[in-house]
Order: C-alpha cells, then sequence, then structure tokens
C-alpha cells in the first residue's frame, strides 16, 4: 500500500510539475506582450499590444490594432483582422466584423460570416445568434438548426434551452421543440442557475416555483421569489422574509432574515436588520450576527467585514484572521488578496503575508497565476509574488 501511495505521489508531483513547467503566461514588456514560462523564459516573442491567457489552447491577442488568434506555438489561427475575437469552443471561436458576428475554426476558415447582430458561445454543440430582435441557435457547421422565432434565449443545458416567445418563456430540446411549455413570465437571469441541482425556477402570475428536466413542476408556484439550488437547499422569499426549502418544497429554515446567500460549503450568510452572520443546513447560526460585510465561504474561509476592517472566519465561525485589512477578496487557490491602507498583497489561510502589498489593484489566483495594476499598468504574478513584465 505505501508503494501505491509513493507510486501515486510521484505521479501528481511529476504531473503538476510538468503542467506547470508548460504553461503559458502573459509577459508584459514596456507596452508589449508575449508570453513565456514559469522561470520568466520567453516562449512566444514580445510583440502584441495586449495578449490574455490560453483557453483551451488559444489565446487572444491584439496585434497592430486588430485581434486575433494564438495557439501555443505562437502561430496565428485566426489572422489578426477582427474587431474582437473571443472563446474557442467546441472547436469555434466567435470573431466580429463591421458589428457583426461570425465563427472560425482553428485553422483559420470561416465557418458562419459575419451576419449576426450578437452570438452566444457554444454550449453543447449549438450556439444562440441573433438577427435584429430574434434569436435562432446554429450547430458547428453553421446550419441554423432552431429558426430565427425568439425573442429572447439561453445557452443549452442539459439538452435544454430557455426560450422566450414575446414576454413568456420555457424550454426547448435541440430540434426546437417545447419540452417545458412557453407559458411562464420569467425563469432564472444568470445561466448557471438554470437546472442548478437538475431543478430550475419558473415564475407564474407573480409567483415562482421549480420544475424538473422533464418539465414537471415539482414545487408549486407559491412563493414571492426563490434563488437556484444549491447543495440541495433553495433560498425562498415569503412575506418580505427568506428561508430555504428542499428538494421536496419542505421548508427546513423558516423565511425570517431580510436577506440571504446560497449555501456553500454547508454554510450560508444571513442578514437580519443590516448586520450578517453564517447559519449550518440545520438554521443554527456558528456565528453571532454581527457583520456589516459578508462574503460566501470558498476554500475553508469566507471574508467578513466590520467598522470598514476585513478578515477572515473558518467553517467553525471562528476570526482565524484578524480584521485588520481595508480591502479583501475571497481565497483561492490557497491565497487571497488583501488591501492594507491603499495597495493589495496576499495572505494564506493561516494569515501570513506571503507576497507584499504593492500592488494597486489585484485579482484572485486562477491556474496558478494573477492579475494585478502595478504603477498603472497591468500583468501577471505568480502565487511566490513572481512578476511576469520587465520594464515600467
Amino acid at each position: 500500500m505505501m508503494r501505491i501511495i509513493l507510486i501515486l505521489t510521484f505521479i501528481i508531483l511529476y504531473t503538476s510539475s510538468n503542467l506547470a513547467r508548460h504553461q503559458l503566461i502573459p509577459f508584459r514588456k514596456g507596452n508589449e506582450w508575449g508570453y513565456c514560462d514559469i522561470h520568466l523564459s520567453i516562449k512566444i516573442p514580445v510583440k502584441f499590444q495586449y495578449a490574455e491567457k490560453f483557453e483551451n489552447g488559444f489565446a487572444r491577442v491584439r496585434y497592430k490594432g486588430k485581434y486575433g488568434l494564438i495557439n501555443e506555438e505562437g502561430k496565428f489561427i485566426a489572422e489578426p483582422k477582427y474587431d474582437n475575437v473571443y472563446d474557442v469552443i467546441d472547436k469555434l471561436a466567435g470573431i466580429e466584423e463591421n458589428l457583426l458576428w461570425g465563427f472560425i475554426n482553428p485553422d483559420g476558415k470561416i465557418i458562419v460570416k459575419p451576419q449576426y447582430d450578437q452570438i452566444l458561445s457554444f454550449s453543447e454543440g449549438l450556439a444562440a445568434v441573433r438577427k435584429g430582435d430574434k434569436w435562432a441557435f446554429i450547430d458547428t457547421n453553421g446550419t441554423e438548426v432552431i429558426p430565427l422565432i425568439f425573442s429572447k434565449v439561453f445557452s443549452f443545458k442539459d439538452g435544454l434551452a430557455g426560450a422566450f416567445i414575446g414576454n413568456k418563456c420555457g424550454f426547448i430540446n435541440k430540434k426546437g421543440k417545447e419540452i417545458i411549455k412557453i407559458i411562464y413570465d420569467q425563469i432564472p437571469f444568470r445561466y448557471g442557475d438554470i437546472f442548478s441541482d437538475s431543478l430550475s425556477a419558473v415564475e407564474l402570475n407573480e409567483f415562482w416555483g421549480f420544475v424538473n428536466l422533464s418539465g414537471k413542476l415539482v414545487i408549486p408556484n407559491v412563493f414571492d421569489f426563490v434563488n437556484a439550488f444549491s447543495e440541495d437547499l433553495a433560498s425562498i422569499e415569503s412575506g418580505k422574509k427568506y428561508g430555504f426549502i428542499d428538494k421536496k418544497g419542505n421548508i427546513v429554515i423558516k423565511p425570517k432574515y431580510d436577506n440571504v446567500y446560497e449555501f456553500h460549503e454547508n454554510l450560508c450568510c444571513v442578514w437580519k436588520n443590516k448586520l450578517a452572520g453564517y447559519i449550518d443546513k440545520t438554521g443554527k447560526l456558528i456565528t453571532g450576527i454581527k457583520y456589516t460585510d459578508a462574503n460566501s465561504f470558498n476554500d475553508g474561509r469566507a471574508r467578513v467585514g466590520k467598522a470598514g476592517k476585513f478578515g477572515f472566519i473558518d467553517t467553525t465561525g471562528k476570526e482565524i484572521i484578524p480584521l485588520t485589512y481595508d480591502g479583501g477578496d475571497n481565497f483561492h487557490e490557497d491565497l487571497a488578496a488583501v488591501k492594507k491602507g491603499n495597495k493589495w498583497g496576499f495572505i494564506n489561510k493561516l494569515g501570513k503575508v506571503i507576497i507584499p502589498f504593492k500592488y494597486d489593484s489585484a485579482t484572485m489566483f486562477e491556474d496558478g497565476i494573477a492579475k494585478v495594476l502595478y504603477n498603472g499598468k497591468w500583468g501577471f504574478i505568480g502565487k511566490n509574488g513572481e512578476e511576469y513584465w520587465e520594464g515600467k
């Protein structure tokens, strides 16, 4: 058993090291951008006016005032001749020319010529497109498989897409057939909230309930408002107070709060009389309702604030990092951006300063790098404070 553990540990460490070693990071030299590895060795020459992180093997860059896409060898797969380019999904990327949108493939071949007023990214093999005030769906060959008849649509998720005809909405399948009849007044605005935990909120005659993927109304439209299910519970509004229901519609936490967030890591932030605290899934308070600012839990920590100062609590409610900072963001990849005075740095989960307070702004870490503003210019840093730029 020990031998197996050692082998698996080696594989994980080797894979992580190998991936990190080959990671391409946007690198700025003065006002121009290229790409380097974690050791600051330039891998793609510095020549772009702007460069974004690689996603799905491609990166969006600006060159001579136009946008294009490069691959990990630094070759243009979409020549820099477009007004905008984005999202290589299902091997197609959106392109904009003269305020019209189309799609190209990774060889730079135009699959859908720019002709639409708006497009959404491909999802489950189909992309929503708009001409004038009507929406349709196209496949990866550019064929309109669902015609331009909808006043508004959402991208496909779990085989269904939210669709509006006039002011009524429901859900259609990939053939355009109504699976959940277009009779409702509203569905969730955020894409991620649609069929979260396999249920979607729907509004009818000013009351909200939930339907399943088959279109069955599993929780009746009896609530003043609802939010999406998260970790098997959904918040509901009744009589201007908020509580929570389970997937059968049973009230498990009575509506008594002025506002609530979603459950994350089995805990939820709740508000009462302009102050916040945290409850577990039984409704038990793990903190007092005493904070003037609060975030949801992430990475085992939640940012809280009081009297203009910020710190972090752990999942027991203990203030593990004292409220001494002037600003802060959630933990992500084990680090959190925090503000001291007018400058930002990063701390670990024990509150130790890992990256000093020297930046004018900072974003959270993703894929081992974070974007920061320094001396009026944006650049990227690593988790040990490595700065991927040269010059002012």
